[in-house]
Parts: C-alpha cells; sequence; structure tokens
C-alpha cells in the first residue's frame, strides 16, 4: 500500500465485494441553539416545532410515493412515519419548551437524549439498534427547523461505493436497482435497518467503520470493501485491487457453486441431518429465505409490530400478522417468539417505569407476568394464527420454573376460551422455551419435560454468562462464542433436550458463523436458524462433513483450558479442511 492507503475493519453486513470510487455522504455538523424564551414566546415556539414535523413529514411522503407498493424498504421506511407521530418524541419536546422555556431545536436534542438512553440500555441488539433511527429521523426535523436541506443519495453517479457516517431507510430508499456497488457505514451493526435492507437487495457492506471515516475520505478515491470479512480498503495501490478483483470473482463462482446445495438436504456424509432455518425480522424477507433454501423460520420477532406507536396493536392486527407469516412460509414452519420489549419504553402505548438496568429487568415473560392482558392478546393472536400453517410459540427470558408455569398456564386459559367460542386453533401447537439465561441452563433438565423443544439464544446467554457488554469496546474481545463455559451450557442444554425427546436449536448469531458448525454438529443440535444468506454456505459444508470428525473435534476443545486456544484450534481445523470456503473471511493474524 501507499502510505495514503488505508486498511479498515469493521463489521460485516452484507456479503459480497464491492470495487468503485468513494461517494462521501457528508452530513454537516449541527451546532443547536440554546435560548431562553419570553412567556409570550412560548406557544409560537411550540407552532414551529409543529410545523418542522409537518414538513418532515411531507418531505419523507415525497420518498415513500416514488417506492414499491410493497418490499423491505418500503416496510422499514415506514418505521420513520411511526417516529414523527411517536407522542413520546413530540409532547416530550413540547413540555420542555413550555416548562424550560427553551427553544424548539434545544428541546428536541434533549428529548431525544432521553430515548436514546432508554434504548441503548436494552440487551436485544435488534431494538438497542433502532436508536439510530430515531436519531436520523430527529436530525430531519432540526434540519427543518434550521433550515438546512437534507443532504441525499438521489444523485449518486453508478457504480459508486457510498461512504456515510450512517445511513437512514430514507437514503437508502433513494438508491435505484444496480446504482450503488457498496455501501459503508462509521456506525452501526448488523441489526441495523441499512444492513437489513443491503442483505435484502444484496448490496456488499460494511457498518461500525470508525468515528471519522466519511470526513477523511476524498469524494472519487478507490474503495474496496469485502462484506464477508468486515475490510476496508482506501484508495488501495493497483495489486491490491486486482487482488479483490480476482476474490469478487471466486466468490461469485462460489456462490453459483453454492446455490446448487439449496434444495439438497442438509446432511453430512454419514447421514446426521441438521435443519437449516432462517432468523426474520419482517415478512419482506421470507422470499429471500426460500431462495436459498431455508427450511422454516427459526425465529420471527414480533416487538416490530410494537415499536415506534402511541398504541398497541390489537388481537386482529396481531392475528393478520402470524396469518401472512404462516401462509409465506408454508409448507415449512415458524417459530415466533412471543414480546420481548422490556422497559424500555419504545412504545408509548405503555407506562413503564424507569430501570437502572433493563437488561436485567422487565422484560421477555417477566413483561409478560407484568401485563397479562397484553400476553393474552397476543397468545390469542398465535393460537388463532395456528390454524392458517406451521407456527410454534417461543417464550424468551425465562429464567425460573415459576414463569415458565405463568406462560403455560395463560395459554391453556386462552386455548379453553378459544374452544368455548368455537373459534378454530391448533391443538398441538408447540411451545418452546428461550434458553438464554445461564439460570435457564443449569435448570434445563427442569424445563425440558414441560415443552416441546428449546432454543438457545446465545447472543444474550453470551452476555450474561460472560458479564460481558459486545457493544462496549472496553470488554467486547472478551466476547468468545467457543469459551469453555458456553460450551459446556450448550452442551448440557442440549443433553436435557435429549433425555426429555424434545427437539433443541439454537438462533443467535453462533448458528450461523461457518466456524462453528461442527462444534455445533458435535454438541448435538438438531437445527441452527440464522441470516439467510448463510445458509448455502453452511449446507455446503455440512454435506462435505462426517458427524465422526466433528466430534473429533469437540472432544479435542474439552481438553482445552482457554477460549483463545480454543478458538485457534478451531480456526486452524476449519480453514485446513474447507480452505476455499474461509478464503477472505477470517481476519488476518
Amino acid at each position: 500500500m501507499s502510505r495514503e492507503a488505508r486498511e479498515l475493519v469493521g463489521l460485516p453486513a452484507a456479503s459480497g465485494i464491492a470495487i468503485g470510487p468513494a461517494y462521501v455522504l457528508r452530513r454537516e455538523r449541527l451546532v443547536i441553539p440554546e435560548f431562553l424564551l419570553e412567556p409570550d414566546e412560548v406557544e409560537p415556539e411550540v407552532a414551529r416545532l409543529a410545523a418542522a414535523f409537518e414538513q418532515t413529514r411531507a418531505r419523507l411522503e415525497e420518498i415513500r410515493s416514488g417506492l414499491e407498493p410493497s418490499g423491505l424498504v418500503r416496510e422499514v421506511f415506514e418505521a420513520q412515519f411511526l417516529f414523527l407521530q411517536d407522542r413520546a418524541l413530540l409532547s416530550g419536546t413540547e413540555r420542555s419548551i413550555r416548562e424550560e422555556f427553551r427553544n424548539a431545536e434545544w428541546a428536541l436534542q434533549r428529548q431525544f437524549a432521553r430515548i436514546e438512553e432508554m434504548f441503548q440500555a436494552v440487551s436485544d441488539p435488534y431494538i438497542r439498534e433502532r436508536s439510530s433511527d430515531v436519531r436520523l429521523v430527529v436530525r430531519r426535523v432540526l434540519e427543518a427547523l434550521m433550515g438546512r436541506e437534507p443532504e441525499g443519495l438521489a444523485n449518486a453517479p453508478v457504480g459508486v461505493v457510498v461512504v456515510a457516517e450512517e445511513l437512514s431507510p430514507a437514503d437508502v430508499a433513494q438508491i435505484t436497482e444496480g446504482r450503488v456497488a457498496g455501501l459503508v457505514t462509521e456506525a452501526g451493526s448488523r441489526t441495523s435497518h441499512v444492513a437489513i435492507i443491503a442483505r435484502s437487495l444484496e448490496i456488499p457492506a460494511v457498518v461500525g467503520a470508525g468515528v471519522g471515516l466519511a470526513r477523511s475520505v476524498a469524494d472519487g478515491l478507490t474503495v474496496v470493501l469485502d462484506g464477508r470479512s468486515g475490510r476496508v480498503l482506501i484508495d488501495p495501490e493497483p495489486d491490491s485491487i486486482a487482488e479483490y478483483e480476482k476474490r469478487r470473482a471466486d466468490q461469485a463462482a462460489l456462490l453459483e457453486q453454492l446455490l446448487r446445495y439449496v434444495h439438497l438436504p442438509a446432511e453430512t456424509r454419514d447421514g446426521f441431518e441438521l435443519r437449516l432455518l432462517a432468523n426474520v425480522d419482517l415478512m419482506e424477507e421470507i422470499p429471500s429465505a426460500l431462495r436459498y433454501g431455508a427450511q422454516g423460520i427459526g425465529l420471527y420477532r414480533t416487538e416490530f409490530m410494537f415499536m415506534n406507536r402511541s398504541d398497541l396493536p390489537d388481537e386482529e392486527e396481531q392475528f393478520s400478522e402470524y396469518r401472512k407469516l404462516a401462509e409465506a412460509i408454508a409448507p415449512h414452519g415458524a417459530v415466533v417468539r412471543t414480546l420481548d420489549l422490556g422497559g424500555d419504553k419504545v412504545t408509548s402505548g405503555l407506562s413503564l417505569p424507569e430501570e437502572p438496568n433493563p437488561a436485567l429487568g422487565l422484560r421477555g415473560v417477566r413483561f409478560s407476568i407484568a401485563h397479562p392482558e397484553i400476553f393474552r392478546t397476543q397468545l390469542r393472536a398465535l393460537c388463532r394464527a395456528s390454524a392458517c400453517g406451521r407456527l410454534k410459540l417461543l417464550l424468551p427470558m425465562i429464567s425460573g420454573l415459576a414463569e415458565l408455569d405463568f406462560a403455560l398456564a395463560e395459554l391453556e386459559r386462552v386455548r379453553a376460551e378459544l374452544s368455548a367460542e368455537g373459534t378454530a386453533f391448533d391443538p398441538k401447537l408447540e411451545v418452546g422455551v428461550m434458553i438464554e439465561t445461564p439460570a435457564a441452563a443449569m435448570i434445563a433438565d427442569l424445563i425440558a419435560p414441560s415443552v416441546d423443544f428449546l432454543s438457545i439464544g446465545t447472543n444474550d446467554l453470551l452476555q450474561y454468562t460472560l458479564a460481558v457488554d459486545r457493544a462496549n469496546e472496553h470488554v467486547a474481545y472478551l466476547y468468545e462464542p467457543l469459551h469453555p463455559a458456553n460450551l459446556r451450557l450448550v452442551q448440557r442444554v442440549s443433553q436435557a433436550a435429549r433425555r426429555a425427546g424434545i427437539s433443541i436449536g439454537m438462533c443467535g448469531e453462533m448458528a450461523g458463523d461457518p466456524l462453528f458448525i461442527w462444534v455445533l454438529m458435535a454438541l448435538g443440535l438438531d437445527e441452527l436458524s440464522m441470516t439467510s444468506s448463510s445458509i448455502p454456505m453452511l449446507k455446503k459444508m455440512l454435506r462435505d462433513s462426517t458427524l465422526k470428525e466433528a466430534r473429533g473435534l469437540l472432544w479435542e476443545l474439552f481438553e482445552l483450558r482457554g477460549a483463545r486456544e480454543i478458538h485457534r484450534r478451531v480456526e486452524a481445523r476449519m480453514m485446513r479442511r474447507f480452505p476455499r470456503e474461509f478464503e477472505g473471511l477470517l481476519p488476518a493474524g
């Protein structure tokens, strides 16, 4: 590389290699003014705030009118309107103007800071990432208040790599098919809406590439990004460009080969079968899941229906959504997780107390116990939809038998009500528990006899077991799925499921990482649920493997003491066994 050339490593968000000139979306820094209002200026200031919200709605409506009537981009884009209608944002700002006699810009920024703090306290990365959507909507309102014109991508040249601090659904909605080669953002995660949209549109993307990137890259500089490894090269040498062009061609050839496995059985050479499912956040992701060979939906989140709205979805709205899910995935099935909002006030239809640590507070089934009427409404909708297809019900954040007993009793009550009404439902609707706390893992042998399946949520299980917040840069290096404690907990849960004669699956990020496929096979998992695009790779590796060699590797790992030592052993074995599949995927060193 030349002296000017740089290499960064961010978070891989959408696979593929992109090479092209940089198109930098530079958002002007907004310096928020603060000044006191005279009493007679308060109501005009409130009116000015309302006008800015309306102006923002009108501008977003212009973008929305140009979108397809359905699709993932439109579905995600709709969330922007929900934020603008959220009374928690608008009324809180109005209250600050009236009570503190401050201008609208200052009051709006302060109200957003409160909301952002609530989001960031949530352990669920998908919900936590929604704060970025709120931030980008707030910025648009601030620009309207300050008389600034919002920047966008409507005029981005063909073939560019977009570089930005962060991108909103409104930004991505302006990208026409085939125009943009790739996306790189300073902030974000794999659960951000931009990452979800990029995967849907199959645009290579890297997020979280580092603060200051957008201001240090000049328009037109060549950018290379690898959406599999997270690498980003700025102004690379010709030799590096040629190397990545070859990798891109190789990846295209590999993908073509992988797609041949889509409709083949997911089984090893010695006859071990592993079901490969898809994690889905939005209905519009289902066609992609089926295209990549998913044998069903292993995790469907229901929180999206409850977020950023002034009311709660009623039984009919929920029933309609779950029925569409069952019909869209048929003849396969879908696992639907009940509400896991937590005490984060992401919907103003609820009045919840502030909690010092929501990650350890009122979330999952605990929330359902505190709000049984909301839980029963969801159960009724799910049971009714079960008559329309193959649905399963998954209970989150169980840590003890009392919580499980409550949920099962409520379900029986709902079933009795529906029977008395003559309303159709599947009497054999399967019920499972999400194992995402060390407590649940330790008593899995007590939980298993009462349910039909178990599903390990490794994201939360890991952070609770290791006491590590992977979003905290100071301790993120400790977040290691191959930690001996995690391996032993997964093994314990798997053995409990086996003894009870029920199935055991995994739906955390660990499930979709090809590095861990042998380990999870050997630990006794029946099914893995992951991002759809990961399925063909895992299926090919599975069909090229034997359960015997996977078990051999696992026994080696149990003789090792440290997480890093285990990781190195697994990485070396998998790269040696599958050199082409792992080429360019793992970080150097």
